[in-house]
């Protein structure tokens, strides 16, 4: 239910209310709402170093220095939830280490990728979180699975590697260049626009994105929308350049053939 209340979709919170009370949410990116929306009473503000329900928009670093500055003034922690973003995504093995050094989280949450499939959540935390934070505050029913936790080493030790998150820079950039090419005389039209880094890439689109994606699951490619219409790029870590190249020019075709039919 902590997940779920601090989300801002009604769409996932809905079903589950009443939720926890007291969270309150801001504009991604907006510094000028700070001083209004974190303040004394504040316990933690949470965040994703790059959105990735929310449309793949990467944080300007602007934007999280001064929420750093502005949690350490209230005394608030500042949260990263990596778990879509972190473990190698963004060609680093936590997003947040794209960001100076000042922008370091209190908390750094991690799920999905973690265990390569098998279920499992960890946190990793700040030495001043360490000290206060004793056995069995954070306990769960389910909490150091061996098997779990025996497999969500073996990832970290695979992912965090200069080979395989240099592989993730190459293939990001392959992605970004290959769909640029391909989609550059839409962009203003049916592409708004092209973000992201590494391999969590968006194409925002200029309507709702579902055609692209039944367009590009019947030819063999599968994708999954996120927020403002866009389609949203999550390949996996390993995968080749020519699947990469293969991926985007499919992916380029169902935004041709779906323009073309609105």
């Amino acid at each position: 239910m902590g997940a779920l209340s601090v989300t801002a979709n009604p769409k996932y919170q809905k079903p589950f209310t009443p939720l926890i009370p007291g969270v309150h949410t801001m504009k991604f990116n907006d510094t000028r709402e700070l001083g209004t929306f974190v303040d004394e009473r504040t316990c933690a503000v949470i965040v994703e170093p790059i959105q990735g329900e929310g449309g793949i928009h990467p944080a300007q670093i602007d934007f999280l220095r001064t929420l750093r500055r502005r949690c350490d003034q209230v005394g608030a922690l500042l949260i990263y939830d990596e778990i879509q973003c972190g473990l190698g995504r963004s060609g680093k093995l936590w997003a947040h280490q794209l960001y100076p050094e000042e922008c370091s989280p209190d908390i750094l949450t991690m799920a999905k990728p973690l265990a390569n499939g098998l279920p499992i959540g960890a946190i990793m935390v700040s030495d001043k979180v360490a000290e206060i934070v004793k056995v069995g505050d954070h306990g769960t029913t389910f909490g150091g699975n061996p098997l779990a936790c025996r497999v969500g080493c073996v990832v970290v030790d695979r992912i965090n590697t200069p080979e395989l998150l240099s592989h993730v820079v190459t293939a990001g950039e392959v992605l970004e260049q290959e769909l640029t090419n391909a989609l550059k005389p839409l962009i203003g039209g049916a592409v708004v626009e092209i973000r992201g880094v590494g391999l969590l890439r968006g194409i925002q689109l200029s309507s709702d994105p579902t055609p692209v994606v039944n367009l590009a699951r019947d030819r063999g490619l599968l994708l999954v929308s996120a927020g403002g219409n866009t389609v949203r790029l999550v390949p996996p870590l390993n995968t080749s350049i020519d699947n990469i190249k293969k991926g985007a020019a499919i992916l380029a075709e169902c935004i041709k053939l779906s323009s073309a039919s609105a």
